[in-house]
């Protein structure tokens, strides 16, 4: 039952994915990539910050002198994959573009839980049933 949770959350990504790479997509047809990439960002940390607010995480957000550095590249790696969506979608369409963005997450995201943790985390834990 709890995996159910993690299905829904999981389809949501999908489909927030797809409606940001056209979005952002058609806001980089009015500004440059990286304006819209910036726009973007921005407009979520307003987003974010709001909700941190308003659920009282304030001052979990404070701690952030606690947190290891290398952990920090996920905003670094999350605006590139809003930039090099903003590059794509205009000349590949939404559909193509977010094809190769789930088969190249397959292909780095089996290697990460297979091979390697490139943040010192531990390997998804493997189902026996299907492993």
């Amino acid at each position: 039952m709890k995996n159910i949770f993690a299905i829904i959350f999981a389809t949501l990504a999908g489909v927030s994915t797809s409606l940001e790479a056209f979005i952002n997509g058609e806001l980089g047809k009015n500004t440059t990539a990286l304006v819209a990439t910036f726009i973007s960002l921005v407009v979520g940390t307003i987003f974010f910050f709001i909700n941190i607010c308003l659920t009282g995480n304030l001052k979990t957000l404070a701690s952030f002198n606690d947190i290891n550095p290398k952990l920090l590249l996920g905003g670094v790696l999350g605006g590139l994959v809003i930039y090099f969506t903003v590059k794509s979608v205009p000349n590949l369409g939404v559909s193509k573009t977010l094809t190769l963005i789930v088969v190249s997450q397959m292909i780095v995201g089996f290697f990460i839980d297979s091979h390697i943790c490139l943040l010192y985390t531990s390997p998804s834990p493997r189902d026996p049933k299907t492993s």
